[in-house]
């Protein structure tokens, strides 16, 4: 356990029955208010109510936020702000992948995946480090993936974007370290979601050929996160942890 008692973290894309939602969950497991984000308005509101009953009312806020938006973004951050004060601990979590090969890929569907992948997670950074640079603590948290890492089809903007986060979180990490912020990133490997089951039941296939002998769960990469944001991490910052029970590992 990781005592998260007085911090607030603002998590994204944590609405969905993925790796979000298990993280927001298990922030409030630890102490943490959490700010739930996500850009679809029913099911915020339903994982609110639910978190609300299981932690208290006073501990959790919903958010409609496409984090690609800039706009939102603000407003969401100044509602944040009016409710809970600073936000210490964030979690880029949302993400969207335009599948088509490089050359079939229209520029709408590159600049949603770049802003919502890349541009979103910046952004909120780039709001934030004030803050929690002028109070000296706080820990961001970027879900990246091992796309950022290996070959790949069929997700150009996706897989950039990735990489492209693996080098802003150690750009974070050097530049904001001195001010006692910390910046980390988790990349995922093939995590057992709605996605897999619905959209790439052929992922399932992996399972055997990884050395756990399993696919993950949203929970073990929410494992990770819960102790990256919190102080028994205090000496690891601008490090991707591999989070893909060996299905790839890094050289």
């Amino acid at each position: 356990m990781y005592d998260l008692s007085g911090r607030t973290a603002l998590v994204t894309g944590a609405a969905g029955g993925g790796i979000g939602k298990a993280t927001a969950r298990r922030l409030l497991v630890e102490g943490a208010n959490v700010v739930v984000s996500d850009p679809h308005e029913r099911r915020t509101e339903e994982t609110v109510a639910a978190f609300a009953d299981e932690f208290g009312a006073d501990r959790v806020m919903a958010a409609i936020l496409d984090a690609g938006d800039r706009a939102q973004i603000d407003e969401v951050l100044a509602a944040a702000r009016a409710r809970f004060g600073i936000v210490d601990v964030l979690v880029n979590n949302a993400a969207v992948n335009a599948l088509n090969p490089v050359g079939d890929m229209t520029p709408e569907e590159w600049d949603w995946a770049i802003g919502v992948n890349l541009s979103g997670p910046w952004y909120l950074c780039r709001a934030l480090l004030p803050a929690m640079a002028e109070q000296g603590w706080g820990s961001i948290v970027n879900i990246t993936s091992v796309a950022g890492w290996i070959h790949g089809t069929n997700e150009g903007p996706y897989a950039g974007a990735k990489a492209a986060l693996h080098q802003l979180t150690r750009t974070i990490a050097t530049e904001y370290g001195p001010q006692g912020i910390r910046c980390n990133g988790v990349a995922p490997g093939i995590i057992h979601t709605w996605f897999v089951d619905a959209k790439a039941p052929q992922l399932l296939d992996e399972a055997p050929k990884t050395p756990v002998r399993r696919l993950g769960t949203p929970e073990d990469i929410a494992n990770v996160v819960a102790w990256l944001v919190s102080d028994e991490s205090s000496f690891v910052t601008g490090e991707t942890i591999n989070a893909s029970g060996g299905w790839y590992m890094r050289p």
